[in-house]
């Protein structure tokens, strides 16, 4: 009966202590744990930036180039390359039109590049996209394939549209635009791709041009070969200069 009451201290201490190493054992395992991971963490901070992937459909750009800048001038530390400086340096590149870049664990930075799509030349020195926005680019590289706009500034989108407009109407006939004017006064004059001026003014242009459609015919019948003008812009009839005797007739 006096024997029990002793044994119980004697067991609550063992467990006190025993708790107690474990306890000390436990933060000395975190401290361990949280010392390797703060030796990675630095690690990684130094980890460069190995390759660089470069996606896009190109038919303008340079991708081989391109790519061996983007390695030359952000192949470095994996947290402290900007993406915001990668974007901007790519869009200082002639025919990007948008791009998109990330970081890939553990060492890959991936571009994606979306080329400019030129529609059109814009006053011989630009290039217009499907948005009729302007952008600059190498013209030499699509000059033999693309229209020829010419407008005052701010009526890129104008023009291109009434381009699309016109040249929809004389394709149905096998005519292609090859050239469109826009003058200070709004006026629009057109060349063919045989290098026939059409001169359709201001108002009523698909109609005119219409007209032109309906009195072709006739007027092949009259030294087509030889015409070098037309004056669409006569509330009935039209005028025809022809090259030979840079003289006007009207039909």
């Amino acid at each position: 009966m006096t024997a029990e009451p002793a044994v119980q201290p004697t067991q609550s201490r063992a467990a006190f202590i025993s708790g107690l190493v474990f306890f000390g054992f436990s933060l000395v395992f975190l401290g361990y744990l949280s010392w390797t991971l703060v030796n990675w963490v630095q690690d990684q901070q130094n980890a460069p930036i190995s390759q660089v992937k470069l996606y896009g459909n190109f038919q303008h750009l340079d991708a081989p180039a391109l790519q061996h800048r983007l390695q030359q001038e952000y192949v470095g530390n994996f947290f402290t390359v900007n993406v915001d400086d990668v974007q901007q340096f790519l869009h200082q590149q002639h025919w990007v039109y948008q791009v998109a870049v990330r970081k890939q664990w553990p060492g890959t930075l991936v571009v994606v590049v979306t080329e400019q799509q030129p529609v059109a030349i814009w006053n011989a020195e630009h290039l217009l996209n499907k948005k009729g926005e302007v952008f600059t680019a190498p013209i030499a590289q699509v000059a033999d394939t693309l229209p020829l706009l010419y407008g005052p500034q701010g009526a890129e989108q104008d023009a291109l549209k009434m381009f699309s407009n016109m040249q929809q109407l004389l394709q149905l006939h096998d005519f292609t635009v090859r050239k469109v004017w826009l003058t200070e006064r709004f006026a629009w004059r057109l060349e063919l791709a045989d290098g026939l001026l059409l001169q359709i003014g201001r108002e009523d242009t698909l109609k005119r041009l219409q007209r032109f459609v309906d009195v072709y015919p006739t007027m092949q019948q009259h030294n087509a070969a030889g015409m070098a003008e037309v004056d669409l812009r006569y509330d009935t009839g039209i005028a025809v200069r022809y090259a030979a005797t840079d003289t006007k007739r009207k039909t």
